[in-house]
């Protein structure tokens, strides 16, 4: 921007601090040929050739982004074999300095489509779920199981992979333990994973870049609006639209279309790719279907080492997900010598693969002109 074009901002920047005060005073170079640039008080209207005005905004006054959107910018949409514009090559007449400026010299996002087919990144999958049997069993020299320092635990373990059958870790002597403390059932649920090699993406079906310029607020003659300093539709060449892009990638709603009469508001919504898909890809999850997931074990200890029902201390139920139990033994002064477990409910359910798909970036645009 030249000097001329800096001078008018901070001239207009001041002028919008007075308020009320702008029609009282007035800088001896309004209306001169010799723009008062050594005068700081410039409250004077921008006013276009056809003698419309948008306030002090020379340029284009658009609705407020909505705050998850940057500031608005100048979005070119084009083929992909279309030559690629330059956002310095952007110029413009300033009505104020009556020289020619970049209106949006900054270069801030460069898009892609993708085409039917295209699978930029890995296929997620899902792994079968199942239910697990417990994996840690120990007897506690609390009856409460609560965990103290003067408390012991001695590992009471089934083997690894325990499908219920009676096992026998070893013998604990009834003097050396008041509960057995069992943990909760493992979590076997579906685990995503990504598999396979992405295949390359075919040509773009559109590029997009995105060019910035300076944005203003309070210079627009409608409460809420936003000055796009020299970018009015005069300086824009055809090809270019009026966008805002979100700030997060993602899925983002756009404003609602305008009614008859009101304003233009970034409606249209688009979706768009980093051009060179270097972002990454969305993680691979596993979404549960209807069908309910239950997976509750029931544990029986025996004193002796072969789990005969003569030798029954208790039994106690554990369940995916929730808290571990303590099972307090029916005979006293017996030893703890085997466990065995069934199920109860062992429902395994079913989940589908989700994510993997390159990040997308919603762009919010102005409506075309009809015609």
């Amino acid at each position: 921007m030249t000097w001329n074009g800096r001078c008018w901002l901070l001239r207009a920047s001041i002028s919008l601090s007075l308020g009320g005060l702008g029609g009282a005073l007035v800088a001896g170079g309004c209306g001169s040929a010799e723009p008062p640039c050594g005068e700081p008080w410039n409250p004077c209207l921008i006013t276009n050739e056809d003698g419309t005005s948008n306030g002090v905004c020379g340029g284009k006054c658009v609705i407020q982004p909505m705050d998850s959107f940057h500031k608005p910018m100048l979005l070119w949409i084009g083929d992909a074999d279309d030559p690629e514009p330059a956002c310095e090559d952007l110029t413009g007449f300033d009505l104020q300095s009556h020289d020619t400026e970049q209106i949006a010299p900054r270069t801030s996002f460069r898009f892609r489509t993708l085409l039917p087919g295209d699978e930029p990144c890995p296929t997620c999958k899902c792994s079968v779920p199942y239910c697990r049997m417990p994996g840690i069993v120990a007897a506690h020299s609390d009856a409460s199981c609560e965990n103290t320092p003067a408390e012991t635990l001695r590992p009471f373990n089934p083997p690894w992979n325990w499908q219920g059958e009676c096992t026998s870790p070893g013998t604990v002597p009834a003097e050396e333990f008041s509960a057995i403390w069992i943990a909760p059932v493992p979590d076997g649920s579906c685990t995503p994973s990504a598999e396979g090699e992405p295949s390359p993406p075919k040509s773009p079906a559109k590029i997009a870049v995105a060019c910035s310029g300076v944005v203003w607020s309070n210079s627009c003659p409608e409460i809420g609006d936003v000055c796009m300093v020299n970018q009015q539709e005069t300086n824009v060449p055809p090809g270019w639209r009026y966008c805002m892009i979100a700030q997060y990638e993602g899925p983002h709603e756009c404003y609602p279309p305008a009614g008859p009469g009101e304003r233009p508001r970034f409606s249209d919504k688009l979706t768009f790719y980093d051009r060179d898909l270097t972002r990454g890809c969305a993680p691979c999850v596993c979404v549960p279907s209807r069908t309910p997931r239950e997976c509750v074990a029931r544990v029986s200890a025996y004193s002796d080492r072969a789990c005969s029902e003569g030798a029954l201390l208790g039994t106690t139920t554990v369940t995916e997900g929730r808290a571990d139990r303590c099972l307090l033994p029916e005979e006293e002064g017996a030893a703890l010598g085997s466990i065995r477990a069934e199920w109860d409910v062992n429902e395994l359910g079913l989940c589908e693969p989700a994510g993997g798909e390159p990040y997308p970036t919603t762009v919010c645009c102005l409506p075309e002109p009809e015609g």
